[in-house]
């Protein structure tokens, strides 16, 4: 079986977030499987760093509208990776746009052009996909271009907020017929909306935990695209992402302060001491030290965290914050950082090096999103020994367990009384380290979803649920 994830980033070539891990890490997995074969497909962007990969130009292509673009590949860890070259859309930077949360004017006309160069290549340098396996809304077109040939096509939602909606001025850039504008198609509230279109086209669509594959089937959290997904929910499977555990081992990591690992961990409290003093934390013996890694948005309950932070400041902790995102947001904490220089440190930046220090370096990792469609920061943190307090949401309620971490729902009483909750047991240290070894022990390792996306890709093969 030969699969093709069609994605606008992959790590380590190109990265913002959790989507370039994940289609990273899954072909990977999937390429260990028997009688499997599994490669990727982004944009050649600009920010993509030429001399730190091999990169191989194979003959230019055309799409099925005779519009030209360049093609290449390279190989990271076995797993080929292609690339689309059409410089006025790619070469500039940033990926979505000219800084971090922004979007270029002509997004629309920039994927929709991806996803033309996609569905026209029929054979990728002999690689003749089975399946090609697109994710978000930056390739969700691909299924709407495919609509009418014999090509299985395989949906994943990884985060329901990002949709590619746009008016209908915008429409033309797709050239797709006016007979698609429509209620049925991809017509949306006056505008169009590629992820309707990848859902309602799509042979499966699946999305990234059990919990939110159910959660956004619902009005409350399904984006307005709820009733779209209740028509289509016989063919929809939630899945909960992992990670790689190579990738992700502080017995392994060179850039953590010290190594260590389950039946040895005074590594860990030597990298705690270190990122302290490396970010001015003064933190005191009884006090455990907490972690966010994050977006800093709404989503991910930073307005919960800024609203109580006088509240968590008189609690016995310091806590550790690394993120960008809305200005709101890195403003009221670098203002808190302020106020509380000795037991809040705030670092707005996207820095890989900095979040493993912290996966490493603190005892405890917060992550009280409003929602999660699966979240990786929770297993991260976890394989590093940190223990997780979440929201039960989404993939936070599949991945996180009473034994593991700590959970609640709603809002500010319950997230101070689990704050409570989980200072009391840090306090306990027998019992705390018991539930750093039970972090350490889970199994999020890729592997372990191979068989549930191979019953997904059978499904699109035999037409099942179309």
């Amino acid at each position: 079986m030969r699969i093709l994830h069609a994605a606008s980033e992959v790590y380590p070539l190109i990265s913002t977030g959790g989507l370039s891990s994940v289609v990273g890490a899954l072909p990977e997995a999937l390429n260990r499987a028997d009688g499997v074969q599994a490669s990727v497909i982004i944009p050649y962007y600009g920010e993509i760093k030429s001399d730190d990969f091999e990169i191989e130009w194979l003959f230019p292509q055309k799409t099925f509208l005779q519009e030209s673009f360049g093609f290449a590949r390279t190989e990271i860890s076995g797993t080929t990776i292609f690339l689309v070259a059409k410089d006025e859309y790619f070469r500039r930077r940033g990926i979505y746009g000219p800084t971090p949360g922004s979007s270029w004017d002509d997004n629309a006309a920039r994927f929709s052009f991806f996803c033309r160069a996609v569905a026209s290549l029929t054979s990728l340098d002999g690689f003749v996909p089975d399946i090609i396996h697109c994710h978000d809304w930056q390739t969700s077109l691909i299924p709407v271009y495919l609509r009418e040939v014999d090509t299985a096509t395989v949906l994943t939602i990884h985060n329901l907020q990002f949709q590619g909606r746009y008016p209908h001025s915008d429409y033309a850039s797709t050239f797709l017929p006016e007979t698609l504008y429509n209620i049925d198609g991809l017509e949306f509230w006056g505008d169009w909306n590629s992820l309707k279109g990848g859902i309602t086209f799509a042979d499966q669509v699946t999305t990234v935990s059990p919990a939110y594959a159910g959660e956004i089937t619902t009005k409350e959290l399904g984006c307005d695209l709820d009733g779209v997904l209740r028509k289509y929910s016989h063919k929809l499977t939630g899945i909960l992402n992992g990670i790689d555990p190579v990738l992700w081992d502080p017995a392994a990591d060179d850039e953590i302060f010290r190594n260590y690992f389950p039946g040895n961990m005074g590594g860990k409290a030597y990298c705690k001491r270190l990122l302290c003093a490396e970010l001015g934390i003064k933190p005191s013996e009884d006090a455990p030290v907490l972690g966010m890694v994050t977006r800093l948005t709404s989503q991910k309950g930073i307005d919960l965290v800024t609203a109580s932070m006088n509240r968590l400041m008189e609690m016995n902790f310091s806590l550790v914050v690394l993120g960008t995102g809305d200005l709101w947001a890195e403003q009221a904490l670098l203002k808190a950082a302020k106020k509380y220089p000795d037991r809040l440190s705030v670092t707005i930046a996207y820095d890989d090096r900095q979040a493993r220090r912290i996966f490493a370096g603190t005892d405890a990792f917060l992550m009280p999103s409003v929602f999660e469609p699966c979240g990786l920061g929770q297993m991260m943190a976890m394989r590093y020994g940190t223990v997780p307090l979440v929201r039960s949401v989404g993939g936070l309620s599949d991945s996180v367990t009473p034994e593991t971490g700590f959970l609640f729902s709603g809002g500010y009483d319950e997230f101070i009384k689990a704050l409570e909750d989980l200072l009391e047991t840090w306090g306990d240290r027998r019992r705390w380290a018991w539930y750093r070894r039970k972090c350490m022990n889970a199994d999020f390792s890729w592997d372990n979803r191979v068989d549930e996306y191979m019953e997904v890709y059978r499904k699109t093969l035999e037409g099942e649920n179309r």
